[in-house]
């Protein structure tokens, strides 16, 4: 009796681990099989007081991601606009393509309408979002991102697809992070653009090479002392000669107040006195 008890035993055992085997098994699947989707957005306020006061909404996005995709949204006008909506395969390491709505790779300016990337009030110059495909690379410091797609038309009217790339390198020398590119794409458009940073200083230049733009270039920076305890300064400069300053606060990760003083010329060439903005923005 006391063999087939034991021996009953170890039948009971086995089962029950081969059991909880199954079980395990189970769960370790149905956990990695689970999508994983990352959700951040982020809003602003901008007050601006010049000939007139006004309140404005500039920024409301959502965006959306998850393994190699991104659906980036805005609102405006009551509307919700999609800004980009692209999946990318990482073909092996440092090389990838890209399908979908996609910023061109053309300069530094992309990402500067969203007030989490911009410590300015105001964006230095508009940037194309097209539909195609990309292609980038990013080995030992050299970056290669090049775009094949949308729908344009030449000057007999014939519609014909678009194309833009950006060349660059970068490296790190005396603790300084800097990085020099070069973009062009069917347009004849040809542009050269410089940063530089720390955690105490960023700068960053975009010079326009074509002959369309007569010389046109941006320059912005940006001064965080370690003593301001979150505080920061704000100086740029255009080449139609407006200068632009002012003082701004991180009051946490994710909200900071920005004010930012305007002075020159504008785009149609009337006088700018002294414009004042300021711009509380918050990311989650």
């Amino acid at each position: 009796m006391k063999n087939l008890s034991m021996k009953t035993l170890i039948i009971y055992s086995i089962a029950l681990m081969g059991l909880f085997g199954i079980v395990r098994a189970e769960e370790v699947v149905t956990e990695t099989t689970q999508p994983v989707v990352s959700v951040t957005g982020e809003f602003s306020t901008d007050i601006t007081f010049g000939d007139a006061t006004t309140f404005a909404s500039p920024y409301s996005g959502l965006t959306l991601s998850g393994d190699g995709w991104v659906l980036s949204t805005n609102l405006s006008d009551g509307m919700v606009n999609i800004e980009e909506a692209k999946y990318s395969w990482n073909v092996v390491d440092g090389v990838t393509l890209t399908f979908g709505s996609q910023a061109e790779p053309y300069g530094l300016a992309w990402g500067l309408h969203r007030p989490s990337n911009n410590w300015f009030v105001s964006t230095p110059r508009d940037h194309m979002v097209t539909n195609g495909v990309g292609f980038g690379l990013n080995k030992w410091g050299v970056g290669a991102d090049l775009f094949w797609g949308g729908d344009s038309v030449d000057e007999e009217g014939t519609s014909e697809l678009y194309w833009a790339g950006r060349f660059s390198y970068g490296l790190n020398l005396l603790g300084i992070d800097s990085n020099v590119g070069l973009s062009l794409n069917s347009n004849e458009s040809q542009l050269v653009d410089v940063s530089l940073g720390n955690n105490v200083f960023e700068a960053s230049l975009e010079y326009d090479l074509s002959e369309e733009a007569d010389g046109a270039y941006w320059l912005r920076g940006v001064v965080t002392p370690p003593f301001g305890q979150g505080a920061f300064l704000l100086i740029g400069l255009n080449s139609d000669d407006v200068v632009t300053y002012g003082v701004g606060y991180k009051c946490s990760d994710n909200m900071k107040v920005v004010s930012e003083f305007t002075s020159g010329t504008d785009s149609d060439g009337n006088d700018i006195d002294n414009d004042f903005s300021i711009r509380a923005s918050y990311s989650f």
